[in-house]
């Protein structure tokens, strides 16, 4: 019983292990392959959380490892193209400030699900496809500014959501 309750688990920390066969990839110019892998790791993000529901193992530690995981191979992806001069470093205080915006308000929450965060995460797959097909300054500059109103946006959806009061 106790190995299929770690299999989400399992299946999240698989995003953990692909980001050092990215960076290979990537290193390699293997576009093709980061993005398969991409597509891989965005079908476990899905994955992980059907399979805890379907499983009836929902937890909150489950809920924070699969937004750690997620948090982990974004920054970790951003950080491969800060370090090749795509991104400035403060697109990689913004990644983090998300997270821990994630974290704070997640303490007032009672949900496990983050719709918000879902918004978020999707919005730097996209981010990392575009930047993967079109590696242009159109497309870098883009991204920022894409990322920069996602985050916004979400910030001030979280700070409604836990001022509004109860009905």
């Amino acid at each position: 019983m106790k190995q299929v309750v770690l299999l989400p688990t399992f299946v999240s920390s698989l995003r953990i292990a692909a980001l050092p066969l990215f960076f290979y990839l990537f290193s390699s110019a293997n576009i093709t392959a980061c993005l398969v892998l991409l597509s891989f790791c965005a079908a476990t993000d899905f994955l992980d959380g059907y399979s805890a529901r379907k499983l009836h193992s929902t937890s909150r530690f489950g809920a924070y490892y699969d937004a750690t995981t997620d948090f982990l191979l974004m920054l970790g992806i951003f950080v491969i193209f800060y370090a090749v001069g795509y991104y400035p470093v403060w697109l990689l205080f913004l990644i983090t400030a998300s997270f821990i915006q994630f974290l704070v308000t997640s303490v007032y929450s009672k949900k496990l699900y983050d719709p918000v965060g879902r918004y978020l995460g999707s919005s730097l797959y996209i981010g990392i496809v575009l930047t993967l097909l079109w590696p242009t300054q159109a497309i870098y500059d883009f991204v920022q500014y894409a990322f920069v109103a996602f985050f916004l946006v979400s910030l001030a959806s979280r700070i409604i959501s836990l001022t509004r009061k109860k009905v």
